[in-house]
């Protein structure tokens, strides 16, 4: 899987990049709601193809995201 970060948004630390990718599991597979490491709002995931962005609601927090072959 490859990380990606929008520049626009402070790039998260390797535990909260870590943890939205957890999250990014736990949404598509068992569609839990899961609270932004960062600020406890609830994370958006999209799902594009064979990728993925999940990111915080909040346009100045966090968001990574993935692909996979």
């Amino acid at each position: 899987m490859v990380m990606t970060t929008n520049k626009m948004r402070p790039k998260p630390t390797e535990d909260e990049a870590f943890a939205l990718v957890n999250a990014a599991t736990r949404i598509s597979w068992h569609n839990e709601t899961v609270p932004c490491p960062r600020c406890g709002k609830y994370l958006n995931y999209k799902q594009l193809g064979n990728s993925f962005v999940i990111s915080c609601p909040d346009e100045n927090c966090i968001e990574v995201g993935g692909r996979g072959i």
